[in-house]
């Protein structure tokens, strides 16, 4: 009995067993702090960059008489008003497959550029792991420009060991919707000529329910004095 509790209060050894189970745990807290070291600024720094190439690009179509140079990354003015897209040839162009991809590309790898701190290696930069993805979405109203970029950055440690893949993709998606007056008045003028040409037809502005709503919309219009 007194060897059975001679080994119950026996402690040699306690530190080891402690630290073999503590230190597991610490080293996974240890790299999981390590990767929100590197995923949070880098998503930070390539969702501003996409959105900046996104506005560059909505600004560009828009009626602002503004360009943006991708080279010296900076805003400029066009001074002649043929060189700007009519009404028509802007929607031509949304129609037909869109030729900005590359200029995202550009503007998004500039911009990011800035501010990352690229690592030694294969030409000192991720460039080869980014890929930037250009769409233009058509409504009635408005277009929205639509920029996604995936960065693949790879992992500080090897561990392939606990089944951890050795690369980090990091994917972000940023808007921007094209101001333009002329776009719009030229849609509404086709919505009130379609809205004509139904009711024409088949004489929706004499039905009791049309009637009611336009006449209560109209005490709306003059409780708010709109």
């Amino acid at each position: 009995m007194h060897a059975i509790k001679r080994f119950f209060r026996d402690e040699n050894g306690d530190a080891v067993i402690e630290a073999s189970i503590l230190f597991p745990i610490m080293v996974l807290i240890f790299f999981t702090l390590v990767l929100l070291s590197i995923y949070l600024p880098s998503r930070a720094i390539l969702q501003h960059a996409t959105q900046y190439a996104a506005t560059a690009i909505a600004t560009e179509r828009s009626d602002t008489w503004l360009y943006y140079n991708e080279s010296s990354m900076s805003y400029g003015w066009h001074t002649n008003k043929s060189d700007l897209d009519n009404v028509y040839v802007s929607t031509f162009k949304s129609i037909l497959p869109s030729s900005n991809g590359d200029k995202a590309e550009t503007i998004t790898t500039n911009s990011e550029s800035r501010v990352m701190l690229m690592p030694a290696g294969e030409g000192g930069s991720y460039d080869g792991n980014l890929e930037v993805s250009f769409g233009v979405t058509n409504f009635v109203l408005y277009k929205e420009i639509i920029i996604t970029a995936t960065r693949t950055i790879p992992m500080p440690l090897n561990l392939d060991l606990i089944q951890v893949p050795n690369t980090l993709p990091i994917t972000v998606t940023s808007t921007a919707i094209v101001q333009n007056g002329d776009e719009f008045i030229r849609n509404m003028d086709i919505a009130v000529d379609f809205f004509k040409y139904i009711d024409k037809k088949y004489k929706i502005s004499k039905n009791d329910f049309v009637v009611k709503l336009s006449s209560g919309w109209s005490r709306v219009q003059g409780f708010l004095g709109i």
